[in-house]
């Protein structure tokens, strides 16, 4: 990460870590079906900092090859798009 990334201070970058550590599996419902994911690592985007996500093949999840095929396997999603899933794991 660079240090000219402003979007979060430092407690809540080491946070947001810690989530990803101790749960790096996410689900995520698409325009071409629910897929599997697992983080990967952060990224940098226009000066923003994302957390990048890779599709996984899971025999659970029937559209995998149908996502990979239209969005790819790769998956960035911003702090506040991350923090949404898990507010929603913690309601299921």
């Amino acid at each position: 990460m660079k240090k000219n990334i402003n979007t979060m201070n430092l407690d809540d970058t080491k946070c947001v870590k810690m989530l990803c550590s101790e749960n790096p599996n996410i689900v995520l419902r698409t325009e071409f079906g629910t897929g599997h994911y697992r983080f990967v690592d952060f990224k940098e985007l226009k000066g923003s900092l994302v957390l990048e996500f890779k599709l996984l093949t899971d025999s659970h999840y029937k559209d995998t090859e149908n996502i990979n095929k239209h969005i790819g396997k790769l998956c960035l999603l911003t702090i506040g798009q991350f923090l949404y899933v898990h507010s929603d794991l913690a309601y299921a």
